[in-house]
């Protein structure tokens, strides 16, 4: 049988796929030039200093696997990034920037940011990579929420918080490390739950016995299947064999056993969308869900800044102590409906747009009658106004926090932080100092 040619760069139409499915794993086509690096259980990296165990996660531009430091005999986070995002990597760039900073001594809130431990490329059939390297942390905040409620309730979905004291402690540790960063001139750009982890207790590695870390046993695909599917073999429709992809994905699987989640200190992680404020702008720089989007960067009226975290941390915020999403906007094809979704949603719950604001929303007029703001349905011939989205954030937090002290305490410090007006939010610094965080938190 012939061999294969070599794939395009650029991602298959249906009909020019190679492979077969897979589920819940990366997308096996992007193991192509340019894309993923083929990883196996047992391959070694940066001259044979670390050896892989086991997939920790992948994301669209990476694949995180867990290894061992050959060196120190430490357990580590080994991110292999995609060969096109590893020729210019502001993640790499923000991450060494950060760390010269730490070397300039102690800093408020550095310990609530994940830290770069080495570095390195390595060479492969789709490219050449960049690796970061990185402590071992645990779960993302929500995935542990998912365990917490299945504990609790045995359920595993019912549960949409924390218990308050501990959702509290989440977030002020998340402002330490936004202090951090925004003292250092870096802006997150994806601030998000999926990028909060909790650390792991050293005494929770013993969970990982030898016959998880031997490699060695774990090095054939026979033997990696045994774990309850966490193995899939990776198969070409035309039966030939794929030298850019690996012989099988394997299905991330956090291996840390915990007595508790989460473990303090909450770290923020994935700076892949990281700003330094020193340098000009681009046009690609924030990914954020559009539900956490501030009316300034849909708008594109103000310079991309710090108060665009601070925005997002307002609205994780309310979501963590009320268990909803604030501004819940679906999924849509087209950015500007998504936006303006978004926009609207901010009228109706957060109050309406300040004037200066509305009048740089072009496409207003799809929603609110000439000369007014009136809300109307341009698609309805007729005086249907649009139906109202629910509660406002001040009703919502009051049924949420039945304590009339507390609950006014809340909605005054998510007021500040949601300001239309960027300029006039507060630093994470002056957040800290709210009288909200002075109670009520675990130790």
């Amino acid at each position: 049988m012939s061999p294969p040619s070599t794939p395009p760069p650029e991602m298959p139409s249906a009909a020019k796929r190679r492979f077969h499915d897979i589920q819940r794993a990366e997308y096996v086509e992007l193991y192509r030039p340019g894309g993923y690096h083929p990883v196996h259980f047992g391959d070694f990296f940066h001259n044979g200093r670390y050896q892989v165990i086991h997939k920790l996660g992948y994301g669209r531009y990476a694949t995180v696997w867990l290894a061992r430091d050959t060196q120190s005999s430490e357990l580590v986070a080994l991110k292999i990034k995609m060969a096109d995002d590893s020729i210019d990597d502001r993640e790499f760039a923000v991450l060494n920037h950060l760390n010269a900073s730490r070397a300039s001594g102690p800093m408020l809130g550095s310990d609530h940011v994940i830290c770069l431990k080495d570095s390195f490329y390595h060479q492969g059939p789709n490219g050449n990579h960049r690796c970061l390297v990185f402590e071992l942390l645990g779960d993302n905040i929500y995935s542990i929420l998912e365990d917490y409620s299945f504990e609790m309730t045995g359920l595993g979905s019912q549960l949409t918080k924390f218990p308050k004291p501990i959702a509290k402690r989440i977030l002020k540790d998340v402002l330490l490390g936004l202090n951090f960063l925004h003292q250092n001139g870096v802006v997150h750009g994806d601030l998000q739950p999926g990028n909060f982890i909790s650390s792991i207790k050293p005494e929770d590695l013993d969970s990982l016995g030898p016959e998880y870390l031997d490699v060695e046993s774990r090095k054939t695909v026979a033997e990696a299947c045994k774990a309850e599917g966490a193995v899939v073999a990776v198969e070409r429709l035309d039966g030939k064999l794929d030298k850019w992809a690996p012989g099988y994905l394997v299905r991330p699987q956090f291996p840390v056993i915990a007595d508790e989640w989460p473990v303090f200190p909450i770290k923020i992680s994935d700076l892949g969308a990281g700003i330094l404020t020193s340098e000009p702008p681009t046009a690609n720089m924030v990914v954020l869900a559009i539900g956490l989007r501030p009316p300034e960067l849909m708008l594109n009226s103000h310079p991309l800044d710090t108060y665009i975290d601070i925005w997002s941390f307002g609205c994780l915020m309310f979501e963590m102590i009320v268990g909803r999403q604030l501004l819940l906007v679906m999924p849509c094809g087209n950015i500007d409906d998504a936006n303006d979704d978004c926009l609207l949603h901010m009228d109706e719950i957060l109050g309406p747009l300040p004037e200066e604001v509305h009048l740089k929303w072009t496409r207003s007029g799809k929603y609110f009658r000439a000369g007014s703001r009136e809300h109307y349905n341009s698609m309805i011939d007729g005086p249907e106004g649009i139906v109202k989205l629910g509660p406002n954030m001040e009703t919502m937090v009051r049924q949420a926090i039945p304590e009339e002290e507390e609950a006014n305490v809340i909605i005054s410090l998510l007021r500040k932080i949601l300001d239309y007006d960027p300029l006039k939010r507060p630093s994470a610094l002056e957040i800290l100092k709210n009288s909200f965080w002075d109670e009520d938190t675990v130790a």
